[in-house]
């Protein structure tokens, strides 16, 4: 009797966990159709100052309203880092903060015709917390070896359980298993090492020379970031589809791009459940993109 009264909670709390998502997405979606209204009216006439004010305070409320949605599902990332908080080296707030990146992606593209959005965000929140322990752990992988790597790592532990130990590697035995190429096997057990660029030197004729001192700074100057402020604007047609949902959402909001006051990486991290030094790495790497077409133009 325990044990299905017990099972009846869980399903109550399962369903109620549904039935608040469902509601949240029902006002998201109202809130995106009369934003799109009020654009379409702003756009029409910009003089319409009344409609002007009205889309600002939507835009507001469904930033809001996305804040709150990710508040209420941050559990769906939590459970999904457990899993990797014991065995990697990087510290499981990173990977969080990489979750919540996914979360937010999910909330962007949810379709509530599609099933429960907890099932939707699973693969948004895995994609980006497995970057980010990637990151970590295996910097030397790409992104597609490393996905790859549990499956490699488990065909070879077969392989070495039925030849022993001490037996020789045989590459296109583990591919064979792990339903892979050669290559791919290669690639994933045979990675080199990248070693702390803080330990590293090089050998220079004043000395020894830390070799993160001959790594180039592939950051903006103080002026190309200025020069990119002044021109973002123009860039919309041409550098905004190379960046991807969380670059746009940063640059709008540290630029006020949506005719809003400029935010604080702090600010912006708070909203989108990143650390400050998160947020402007994403800012750093969205800024390196646009000053793409920007050379190009001038």
């Amino acid at each position: 009797m325990n044990v299905v009264q017990s099972s009846g909670k869980k399903r109550s709390a399962a369903d109620r966990f549904q039935a608040r998502n469902d509601d949240f997405f029902v006002r998201r979606k109202e809130l995106q159709a009369r934003i799109a209204g009020l654009r379409a009216r702003v756009g029409a006439d910009e003089r319409d100052v009344t409609s002007e004010v009205a889309l600002r305070r939507a835009e507001r409320e469904l930033d809001d309203l996305t804040y709150e949605i990710m508040t209420a599902n941050c559990g769906l990332v939590r459970r999904y880092v457990a899993a990797f908080a014991s065995r990697s080296t990087g510290h499981s707030e990173d990977f969080e903060s990489a979750g919540n990146v996914g979360l937010l992606c999910a909330i962007s593209s949810y379709d509530p015709d599609r099933g429960p959005f907890a099932n939707w965000a699973f693969k948004p929140i895995q994609r980006e917390v497995l970057r980010a322990v990637r990151d970590a752990d295996h910097p030397n992988l790409n992104l597609g070896d490393f996905e790859k790597r549990p499956i490699v790592l488990a065909a070879k532990q077969a392989f070495l359980e039925e030849f022993g130990a001490e037996a020789a590697l045989d590459h296109a035995d583990i591919a064979r298993r792990a339903g892979l190429t050669e290559a791919q096997v290669r690639r994933v057990l045979e990675a080199p090492r990248l070693d702390s660029l803080q330990a590293s030197a090089v050998v220079q004729s004043e000395g020894m020379i830390a070799l993160e001192e001959q790594v180039a700074d592939l950051s903006l100057s103080p002026e190309d970031e200025v020069l990119l402020h002044s021109q973002l604007r123009t860039l919309v047609d041409r550098g905004w589809p190379t960046l991807d949902t969380r670059e746009r959402y940063v640059l709008t909001r540290r630029f006020g791009l949506d005719n809003m006051p400029e935010q604080s990486f702090r600010v912006i991290g708070e909203q989108i459940g990143l650390s400050r030094e998160g947020v402007r790495k994403i800012h750093q790497k969205a800024l390196a993109k646009l000053s793409g077409p920007i050379a190009d133009a001038s």
